[in-house]
């Protein structure tokens, strides 16, 4: 597997994730996203980059596991240098991970994942929460089945 190759380098494949053509971008980012099961330590140093990368992602498939990645660094038992880094952006996040929830070209992958994120945000900004439970209602009214089951478990953590 590519990412337990040590040439391999989480920033290098943060700045690939982000190049135009589709198909590279989407491999680099699987690979990044198989950094947290595999090389965890390797990806930490890389982080502030990933925040960035996150802020200016616009490739929809590469979203996916981008929006995998920060829902596990907002994990309740993500360490205090990564929260830090998290609270730094905080509010970026906020609003780049909404937008994505609200986009109708974003994909389902996608939006359940930000529904998790937001989640986790909500937690510190109750208006959040506010939010978050509209969206999900009106998701839910024409909803695939992955959003269908992700929806209904997100509006049961948020009652």
């Amino acid at each position: 597997m590519i990412a337990s190759d040590k040439a391999c380098v989480p920033g290098d494949l943060i700045a690939i994730s982000l190049y135009p053509q589709h198909e590279i971008a989407f491999r680099a980012s699987w690979v990044l996203e198989q950094f947290l099961y595999h090389r965890w330590e390797d990806i930490v140093p890389s982080l502030p980059d990933f925040m960035v990368g996150y802020l200016i992602q616009k490739n929809g498939s590469c979203q996916r596991h981008f929006t995998k990645i920060m829902m596990y660094l907002t994990d309740s038992g993500s360490n205090t240098e990564i929260k830090a880094l998290i609270s730094e952006h905080q509010e970026q996040i906020i609003e780049t991970t909404f937008d994505w929830l609200i986009d109708p070209q974003t994909p389902v992958a996608v939006k359940v994942n930000c529904m998790d994120i937001l989640l986790y945000f909500g937690k510190e900004q109750a208006w959040i929460h506010d939010e978050l439970l509209s969206q999900v209602q009106f998701l839910l009214k024409d909803g695939s089945a992955a959003l269908q089951s992700r929806g209904k478990r997100i509006l049961k953590k948020l009652k």
